[in-house]
């Protein structure tokens, strides 16, 4: 069974437009699944190998190591 930890965290009126607004178009069902998302884009970032890391950097982007 998957533990579960609640935690609290402020956010700017900027940080928090996007994520109502991906709530009222039904893009996301809730605010975890916001984060769900978001922490599943930076496991697939850490799995970028460094050449395209360094790429992705010279673009001006924000894959990291």
């Amino acid at each position: 069974m998957t533990v579960r930890k609640s935690i609290i965290v402020s956010i700017t009126r900027e940080q928090d437009d996007p994520i109502r607004s991906c709530l009222q178009s039904g893009r996301v069902a809730s605010t975890r699944e916001t984060v769900r998302a978001g922490q599943r884009l930076l496991d697939r970032d850490d799995a970028v190998t460094p050449s395209e890391t360094q790429v992705e950097r010279e673009r001006g982007g924000t894959a990291h190591a």
